[in-house]
């Protein structure tokens, strides 16, 4: 009784977490500047507002239930992948050539996750579609933390005119480590009661842990410039130092 509760409190703190971040993005006026953001809010809300819904209607071991998790966690991590890509996008927004390497990997990456997937397939007889989505929404979610690594480490070695952007990325890594944690050890242990338990409560403490994260980098209101802007600037610098007796 007393883990339902608390388990219940983890997703109430969560949901309000992510409203309160989205209300905040809004009347700042930052839909447009921060889209991504918004846009993952967006469907976390939606989704997870959806899967409240099923358990309160049909309950907990229902088949209803179990459907709309694993539909509507797949959809968030198609989500979470669109907005990794974004990320991409804005990081290499002054290295065109760059950009195109990175699209590449990107949806290589995507189509590597839905072959794997459908092979995993051949090993099941039933329930298919289940097995599918459920195969599909966890080698997306390993995958989209290795891009997330990946996004992270290019922002630290080339210079990034958006300063949000690798606390943006060190949400998402929040985000996607738990799942991928929780996954490998629910596989290395067999689905025993500790990873379990493990996974029922660490999976909101992330949520929650990214949203924290992002608030924080939107809060701050850091500076924020084009490369070619901050080129020039420092060009004008370095010429009134010269004029200067």
């Amino acid at each position: 009784m007393g883990e339902g509760v608390l388990l219940s409190s983890l997703g109430y703190i969560g949901y309000g977490l992510e409203a309160s971040l989205l209300v905040y993005l809004l009347r700042r006026g930052y839909a447009r500047r921060l889209w991504e953001v918004v846009f993952y809010l967006t469907a976390s809300l939606g989704l997870n507002g959806a899967r409240y819904y099923t358990l309160h209607e049909y309950g907990l071991a229902s088949p209803q239930y179990g459907h709309c998790y694993w539909a509507t966690d797949l959809l968030l991590v198609l989500a979470a992948f669109v907005v990794v890509s974004a990320f991409f996008r804005r990081a290499c927004s002054e290295n065109e050539k760059m950009w195109q390497h990175v699209r590449v990997l990107l949806v290589t990456v995507l189509l590597l996750v839905l072959v794997i997937s459908v092979v995993s397939l051949s090993h099941h007889t039933g329930s298919l579609f289940t097995v599918f989505i459920i195969q599909f929404q966890q080698n997306l979610y390993f995958a989209c933390l290795v891009l997330n690594t990946l996004l992270y480490l290019l922002v630290v070695k080339v210079e990034v005119a958006d300063d949000r952007l690798g606390m943006l990325s060190c949400g998402l890594g929040i985000q996607f480590a738990g799942p991928a944690a929780c996954l490998a050890l629910y596989y290395l242990t067999g689905g025993d009661m500790v990873a379990r338990t493990l996974t029922v409560f660490l999976l909101p403490l992330c949520d929650a842990g990214m949203t924290l994260t992002w608030f924080y980098s939107v809060a701050r209101v850091p500076r924020v410039a084009t490369a070619s802007g901050r080129a020039r600037t420092d060009e004008f610098v370095v010429e009134r130092a010269t004029l200067q007796p």
